[in-house]
């Protein structure tokens, strides 16, 4: 249980490292069309990593073992989008 509950919480904190990257570049970035489009995708992994942030805490708190397994496999989703981003932009 407490291995579950440091991967789930470690794969977290890596998407809040993504957000973050995100933030930096909509503050750093000059492009109108590319800010926009950044700022909607930004807004979309906050509120999305907001829902599970919150199911984390409290499937901690609760050692609901099935929680930690649904945040854990919501938090894979944007790493995997980034990792799969980042495959795609090396083979191009």
């Amino acid at each position: 249980m407490r291995g579950l509950r440091f991967t789930a919480w470690s794969v977290f904190c890596l998407d809040l490292v993504i957000l973050a990257q995100f933030g930096w570049w909509l503050l750093t970035s000059t492009d109108p069309l590319g800010r926009n489009i950044m700022a909607g995708v930004t807004r979309l992994l906050a509120s999305g990593l907001l829902g599970i942030g919150i199911a984390l805490a409290v499937s901690s708190w609760l050692r609901s073992r099935a929680g930690l397994w649904l945040s854990l496999t919501l938090a894979l989703i944007p790493l995997c989008w980034v990792l799969g981003a980042i495959v795609q932009s090396v083979w191009q």
